[in-house]
Order: structure tokens, then sequence, then C-alpha cells
């Protein structure tokens, strides 16, 4: 597995750099296992201003972005990497989290914060980058997140703050490789998931017009165009919710949104 070698060649570089750093390296030198406490009380000095500043700069500006790359798109990853293991109840229904809903990945995101941030942890999230370099490097089950779990409990228990040091002395170059290793599989699956959507539009059309000729060409011309805008506005402004905004309303505008939602209202109306 090629994220194996590269972690390892990593690994080498990160040694030998800091074997032949000098004093003025910027290097926190010499490692010291057992650096640095596994568990702390982080809410000891939480006062009210605090958590009014947390939620204005940090729930606030996260919640479009974890609700995007990792609640939507983890699981219309999952659902798209791995098809035999789509829940048939829902997949009859057209979800696109069959493998694992949305719902489960928000409990299992706010849980992870809500338990282990007061404890000291950095907030966690799940994520579609994350997910698709780990399918990309060789990952099929789940006893690699638990062997990768492990591991870094253990890098933590036994280095401590001396860990910071051994990851911040990895090649920039090698994290570069892999990043984009990871961000190319996740355009191979977005321009898979592009046409399959096509494919399902232009099926659902033609069943609708009485098996008349659709025009693939068209439906694939607006579903790109939303694409489009939302990865160049997140690329160009570096804001995910602006992104998704301007995707949602070229989708509202020039594609079939507002079609849709009229659809999904009178769907809503039909049920009462």
């Amino acid at each position: 597995p090629v994220g194996i070698y590269l972690f390892l060649i990593g690994c080498i570089f990160a040694a030998v750099t800091l074997a032949t750093a000098g004093p003025n390296s910027g290097y926190d030198l010499p490692l010291y296992f057992f650096g640095a406490p596994v568990v702390i009380n982080a809410m000891k000095d939480v006062t009210s201003m605090s958590w009014w500043n947390g939620f204005l700069q940090g729930a606030l500006p996260q919640l479009p972005l974890t609700t995007l790359n990792s609640v939507i798109s983890v699981c219309c990853l999952a659902h798209t990497l791995y098809p035999d293991k789509r829940d048939p109840a829902l997949e009859e229904k057209h979800r696109t989290d069959a493998v694992i809903t949305r719902r489960e990945v928000s409990i299992s995101v706010g849980l992870m914060n809500l338990i282990l941030v007061p404890l000291g942890s950095m907030p966690n999230c799940h994520g579609a980058g994350g997910l698709a370099g780990q399918h990309k490097f060789g990952a099929r089950t789940g006893t690699s997140v638990v062997i990768l779990g492990l591991g870094k409990v253990l890098l933590a228990i036994f280095l401590g703050g001396s860990a910071l040091t051994l990851l911040d002395a990895l090649p920039i170059a090698v994290l570069s490789i892999m990043i984009a290793i990871a961000g190319l599989e996740l355009v191979s699956t977005g321009v898979k998931v592009l046409f399959d959507c096509v494919q399902k539009e232009k099926e659902k059309t033609e069943k609708q017009q009485g098996n008349e000729a659709v025009n693939g060409k068209a439906i694939l011309q607006k579903n790109a165009t939303v694409a489009m805008v939302t990865a160049a506005v997140i690329i160009a402004l570096k804001k995910t919710h602006y992104g998704a905004l301007s995707g949602w309303v070229v989708h509202m505008v020039y594609g079939d949104g507002f079609c849709n939602f009229v659809a999904w209202m009178k769907m809503k109306v039909e049920r009462r």
C-alpha cells in the first residue's frame, strides 16, 4: 500500500531531521516520553464570555463546514464507495446515505465532542477527505479505523507533547502527496456521482414523458454548472458555506431546484 510506504518515508526523513537539528532549529528537543498529561480539565477557566465567544467565533462558522463535509459528504461518499453495504430499505427510498445515515453521523460527531472536548481534546469530526484517503490507501473495513485510533492513542500516551514535535518534522512534500492522492479520490468519486445523478434524472424524465427522447447533455450541463460554481467559490474564497450557498442559488435558478422544491412541498402536504 502506497500510504504505508509514504508514511514510513516521512518518518525516516523526520527522524533524520530531528537527529541533525541544532539548538536553534525551532524544534522542541529533546523528545520526552510521557511528556504531557493525557486528560486535563479544560473547563476550569471557562466563563460565560468564553461560551459566547466560542459560539460566535467557533460554532457558527464551523456549522456549515461540519454539516457539509462531515455529515452530508461523508454519507454520500460512503454510499458511493461501498454499494455492497447499503441498507436495502433506505436504498429503495433513493436515499444517498444508505450505508450510514446522516442522523447517525451527526449523533457521532456531537457525542464525540461533548465527551472529549471537556477532557482536553481538540474538536473532532468525520470528514470526506479522510474517508477518501483511507479508501484510496487500501482501507476497506472498520478494523483499519480501530488500528488507526489505537496508534493515535499510544502515540499520545507515550510521547505526549513530543508527538507534536515528531509530526512537525514530517516533510511537507510527503504530506502534500498523500493529500493530493486523497483529493484525486474525491474528484473521481464526485465525477462518478455527477454522472450517476444525470443518468437517474434522465431515466426519471423519460418515464414521466412516456419514454420520449431526453437531452442528456443538457442535464449534464446543468448539474456540472452547479458543481463547478460550488467548487470555484470554495476555492476562491476558501469558505465552504459560501460555496454551498452559491451552488444552491445556481441549482434553484438554473437547475431544477425550484421544481424539486415545489414537488417536495406537494408531497409533504399530501402526506398530511
